[in-house]
């Protein structure tokens, strides 16, 4: 199989970083999530807790989320304009997932990367969800979240992804057309999901193959 880019985007709780985890390990491809931070501190001196606090989130706190780019969601990228520590994430992010694209087989989780590299590399991507029971169920085994904050959690962050998407891509987060599969975590487990995007992949390539021949 050629160079392949899988990119993930996913609901929070759907279990989406574990999947593209283990599918690097089936692969033994690279697998970038939290390490785009590690990178992005290095690169800029902006502390991992700021960071951390701005991934993928984009909130009404945002200088340049004012009322008319909140109705338009146009890019903040502009030579008259002084970028926010969100933009400056995101600038160098970009450029980190080109760079790492560039460099061949991988997987991406999250961070608008089937949006990034849509007109410069052959991506194959995959949007992850699940029922809000099942999601409710794995963020507070998983990641030790209250019962009671569980909910609201899941709702605010899938929020800030959207947002975050649209602001920067113009695109529609979790909206299917915009990835090659979709596949709930609620309805298969994680292996059979790792399975699934693997022969998917698989297949995708070897019809790209036969295209091109």
């Amino acid at each position: 199989m050629k160079d392949i880019i899988i990119t993930i985007s996913r609901q929070y709780g759907s279990g989406g970083r574990f999947i593209g985890e283990r599918i690097a390990e089936k692969l033994n491809i690279g697998f970038y999530d939290k390490e785009f931070i590690d990178v992005v501190v290095e690169k800029t001196g902006i502390s991992r807790e700021t960071i951390e606090a701005k991934d993928e989130k984009f909130t009404n706190d945002n200088i340049f989320f004012n009322a008319f780019n909140k109705k338009h969601f146009l890019s903040p990228f502009n030579n008259d304009m002084t970028c926010s520590i969100l933009d400056k994430i995101f600038d160098i992010q970009s450029e980190i997932i080109k760079d790492i694209a560039d460099k061949g087989s991988c997987i991406m989780i999250g961070r608008c990367a089937s949006f990034i590299l849509k007109e410069t590399h052959k991506c194959f991507n995959v949007f992850i969800h699940a029922p809000i029971k099942n999601r409710i169920e794995r963020i507070t085994k998983q990641y030790g979240i209250k019962i009671e904050n569980a909910e609201t959690q899941l709702k605010n962050t899938d929020l800030y992804r959207y947002n975050y998407c649209k602001y920067y891509t113009g695109e529609e987060w979790g909206n299917m057309v915009n990835y090659n599969l979709t596949v709930d975590s609620g309805y298969f487990d994680d292996e059979e999901i790792c399975n699934i995007i693997i022969k998917s992949v698989k297949e995708a390539s070897k019809n790209n193959d036969k295209k091109i021949n």
